[in-house]
């Protein structure tokens, strides 16, 4: 699905005013409830309409609903810090919090955290713990929110933060080819920009 616009770190970014945005928040919620829809859904629009709000809104709404919910932004001015492979770290810290067969495998190859190659990351600290996530009902299966993408890589043009944003996408990209993932829902927001479409 794709929605064009003209934790802690959440209180960083405000959400909508009380009663504004309704409808696409009401969308954005059904999408995430539809069991067999879009596992990805794809928030785009202009700097300042508001992707951001949308985001932190529609977080805080479903763990009003008592939803797991990872919530992780970029930010182009903090790009040492937030980096793609910390996404993934914290998606795995957040999924041991949630559910402790995650949590036991996740200490048990307790190695894996200190790997800098983010399509291993990805696999061993998200893809592989949650396809082991059996018997548990769709509300009780985890969101991740992921606020910016555009701003990945910050404000460096260099050939390292170019094959990190790469990286990002294709971990992305798996979100919506791999079967064990289908059921996940995964929201961004990002610019139109065209190496994300």
């Amino acid at each position: 699905m794709v929605r064009t616009l003209g934790g802690d770190r959440l209180l960083l970014h405000k959400a909508c005013m009380e009663g504004t945005r309704q409808t696409i928040l009401q969308e954005i919620e059904d999408a995430v409830n539809k069991v067999d829809g879009h596992n990805v859904i794809w928030i785009k629009g202009s700097p300042g309409v508001g992707k951001s709000a949308l985001a932190a809104s529609i977080t805080k709404r479903l763990q009003n609903q008592k939803r797991h919910v990872t919530w992780f932004w970029f930010d182009r001015t903090e790009s040492t810090t937030i980096t793609t492979n910390a996404l993934w770290r914290v998606v795995a810290r957040d999924l041991a919090c949630w559910y402790p067969p995650i949590r036991q495998q996740l200490a048990q190859g307790n190695k894996e955290l200190s790997s800098s190659n983010i399509d291993h990351l990805s696999k061993t600290l998200t893809e592989e713990p949650l396809s082991a996530l059996k018997d548990i009902s769709h509300e009780e299966l985890p969101v991740i929110v992921i606020d910016a993408l555009d701003e990945c890589g910050g404000l460096r043009h260099d050939s390292l933060g170019t094959d990190n944003f790469r990286g990002l996408l294709r971990t992305l990209e798996r979100w919506t080819l791999a079967n064990c993932l289908k059921k996940f829902k995964l929201i961004i927001t990002s610019r139109p920009e065209d190496r994300i479409t």
